[in-house]
């Protein structure tokens, strides 16, 4: 996609979606980024598991543990049986529980605010590292999840077969003006219209930029014609 096409997308994208904090979005409505220690744990426990999941994983963690001094001091049992309703529960407890004696031994109690070191943390990846970035210490970067991937990919804005390389390009080539929000406008497009299965094209504002639709989906309706 080019440089002119990209701003295009970016700038049709910002007019369709709103952004999360414009919005009832159930992550805020609950509290999982209240506060920056809710952020990050709320980050750690959402990989792999649907938002509903995680928001009442959070919920009940929430309800006894505030600090990281508590969360590391916390029985292991009993975070197990408050987060049970995430995906990999057993191995993120003790995630959880080293991050947080990292936090506290490493970096003085304080999260840590560069990719580099954010990802030195226990349970922390590239994409929940970038989510802290731009979220929290309002640093400009597109955290990349299975719906990201997909929407940028598809519209040929990247070309990448992982999440990873799929953030490296993204971020190197989205105009500062559009990095803070980007995250937010290309996860909700490929939530409620570039779904995995059966995308809603005829839905789609982008379709005269989008490869996979000039590719798949209008050489087939010209063919059939």
């Amino acid at each position: 996609m080019k440089s002119d096409q990209l701003t295009e997308a970016y700038q049709i994208l910002s007019h369709t979606y709103t952004t999360f904090d414009q919005t009832d979005d159930e992550w805020m409505t609950n509290g999982l980024s209240d506060t920056p220690f809710r952020s990050l744990v709320s980050v750690a426990l959402s990989t792999m598991t649907t938002s509903k999941r995680t928001i009442k994983a959070a919920l009940a963690l929430y309800e006894t543990v505030h600090t990281f001094e508590q969360l590391r001091d916390m029985d292991e049992q009993e975070l197990v049986h408050r987060i049970q309703s995430v995906a990999h529960y057993n191995r993120k407890a003790k995630n959880l529980k080293t991050m947080a004696a990292q936090i506290i031994d490493q970096y003085h109690g304080q999260i840590p605010q560069t990719k580099e070191e954010l990802l030195t943390l226990s349970g922390i990846g590239r994409k929940c590292a970038d989510i802290m970035l731009n979220f929290v210490f309002e640093q400009p970067a597109i955290a990349v999840d299975t719906h990201v991937f997909r929407v940028v990919n598809r519209l040929g804005m990247v070309k990448a077969t992982t999440a990873n390389a799929t953030a490296d390009q993204l971020n190197q080539i989205t105009p500062a003006e559009f990095k803070r929000h980007a995250h937010e406008w290309l996860i909700q497009h490929g939530m409620k219209v570039c779904v995995a299965r059966k995308p809603h094209c005829e839905e789609c504002p982008l379709t005269h930029l989008c490869e996979y639709y000039q590719e798949h989906v209008l050489k087939g309706l010209t063919q059939a014609a």
